[in-house]
């Protein structure tokens, strides 16, 4: 990867058709994805709205989640642009990465602010097109979780209705994955394989919070002596106590790899870093080393780090959906450990439900700090549009464990 480099996009229907082709085979085959929902009501709010642009805004459970709605939105033969990672675009093989340039997507340098990625935003939806973002920056594995919204879609489109001096419309989509088949058979299985892996005797008499907690504290210990440090065991009689130690042992783990990574890449960080930047800074760093061996060795803890840095122990066990969730977040753990592929074996469905739309309008404020109280208010709006379509996916698609 070039230092600075910005991937182009463009928009041509006969390489459009080959990607979407590509990606509904992946999505099915590689992802188990079988089943794309949308409301009907949804789909003709969809085409009312997109045809004369917006700015689409979805929240980003998994690495599926674009090729997801890419498919759906093609489906409904509509026309758009996608603000993609440039660091997964680096990554990605050539003839690929030309092929999803030509279906739409441009790179976002996530480390700085992308004055060329900015510059292609505003442009998009000042020539009344559709721009499809990713406000939470990241994946975290957890479907019925939202992480905090970054600022950049407020601005793109804060900047763009300043442009055209007209309003933009942000349109919210919330994506849910709901799992496909004997719901219990499927946590069984997952949970008998892991302890297999790990060398567990299994007690199925044990309840599921015992089992699976005992499974993460083998594989978080695992990822401990790795960094050269090793917690001294502990038992709680008391569920919460006991995760509460386990949720403390990875924030530790986080904390040592990422210090160790950056000290070894010789990163520098600024005061306002937070944990997920800087594992966004070690992957761009990690990237410009030649040395395969050494980048090897990094991938996997960076991925570590990015897998478990924003995991929230919290409702785990409100859903089978939930529960599968944890369960294949450590199973990608121990894979990495062993040097194994991860294959993904549930088969789900993936849920699309729009929130109410949002007008960004062209307003002159007195001074720039009413400016950025009132691009505060709209982000907030944005999270909240999303959270409740959200909340009512899992709430009609997963099963509610009383």
């Amino acid at each position: 990867m070039k230092k600075n480099q910005f991937y182009e996009d463009s928009f041509s229907i006969p390489y459009v058709r080959i990607l979407n082709s590509i990606l509904a085979f992946l999505l099915k085959n590689k992802a188990k994805v079988k089943k794309i929902e949308f409301s009907e009501r949804d789909k003709k709010k969809l085409k009312k709205t997109l045809s004369n642009g917006a700015l689409i805004a979805c929240n980003h459970p998994t690495d599926f989640d674009p090729p997801s709605l890419y498919c759906a939105l093609r489906k409904l033969n509509l026309e758009f642009r996608i603000m993609t990672a440039r660091d997964v675009m680096s990554r990605t093989p050539y003839i690929f990465r030309k092929l999803i340039q030509m279906g739409g997507c441009f790179s976002i340098d996530r480390t700085k602010l992308d004055r060329k990625s900015l510059s292609r935003s505003i442009e998009i939806l000042s020539s009344k097109k559709n721009l499809i973002v990713f406000p939470e920056g990241r994946t975290h594995g957890q479907g019925g979780r939202l992480l905090e919204y970054q600022p950049g879609p407020i601005k793109i489109a804060t900047l763009s209705s300043r442009k055209t001096k007209s309003s933009i419309k942000i349109l919210p989509i919330a994506i849910y994955y709901s799992i496909i088949g004997d719901k219990d058979k499927i946590i069984q299985k997952r949970l008998e394989e892991l302890e297999k892996i790990l060398k567990i005797k299994a007690d199925k008499g044990n309840d599921i919070d015992l089992r699976i907690s005992q499974i993460v504290h083998l594989i978080i210990r695992k990822l401990e002596k790795q960094e050269g440090y090793q917690e001294p065991e502990k038992k709680y009689k008391k569920s919460t106590a006991r995760w509460e130690w386990l949720a403390s042992r990875i924030q530790k783990l986080c904390e040592t790899s990422i210090k160790n990574i950056e000290i070894k890449l010789k990163i520098r960080l600024l005061e306002k870093d937070t944990l997920s930047s800087r594992v966004q800074k070690a992957r761009e760093a990690n990237d410009l080393i030649k040395n395969k061996k050494e980048k090897n060795a990094n991938t996997k803890k960076i991925l570590m780090l990015h897998s478990l840095s924003s995991l929230n122990f919290k409702n785990w066990k409100e859903s089978h959906e939930s529960i599968e969730e944890i369960l294949a977040i450590f199973s990608k753990e121990i894979h990495r450990l062993m040097d194994k592929k991860h294959v993904i074996k549930t088969e789900k469905k993936c849920h699309f439900k729009l929130g109410k739309i949002i007008e960004v309008k062209n307003l002159k404020h007195s001074t720039p700090s009413s400016s950025k109280q009132h691009e505060k208010k709209l982000l907030n709006l944005l999270w909240k549009s999303t959270w409740q379509p959200l909340n009512e996916l899992k709430q009609e698609n997963s099963t509610i464990i009383k």
